[in-house]
């Protein structure tokens, strides 16, 4: 067993002065056009259209959030946010409501 902080791998060993990076004003741009982008197309879309939910990215990741009444709405939201320029995933995190 090994003292806390003794492994190379352990998070407490980075170099307390370097500064974290931030994400470049590009990317922070590109975000907030596929954001914009994303949720306009799911409003457009005849089956998802009128759901509530969620459109969250991150280094052109989208990650789509909320609650659908069926699998076929959640796989349409999925198939339009990935037709989306600029988008580089999906991830997919809607959940199908319990049936009455």
């Amino acid at each position: 067993m090994t003292p806390y902080g003794s492994d190379h791998d352990d998070w407490s060993s980075y170099d307390e002065d370097e500064a974290p990076t931030l994400p470049s004003r590009e990317l922070v741009e590109a975000d907030i056009r596929i954001v914009d982008s994303v949720a306009a197309a799911l409003a457009c879309d005849v089956q998802v259209r009128g759901r509530r939910l969620e459109v969250i990215v991150q280094n052109r990741v989208v990650i789509l959030l909320g609650e659908v009444e069926s699998q076929e709405v959640r796989l349409a939201a999925g198939i339009v946010a990935w037709a989306v320029p600029e988008v580089y995933d999906v991830c997919n995190r809607l959940s199908v409501a319990p049936g009455p």
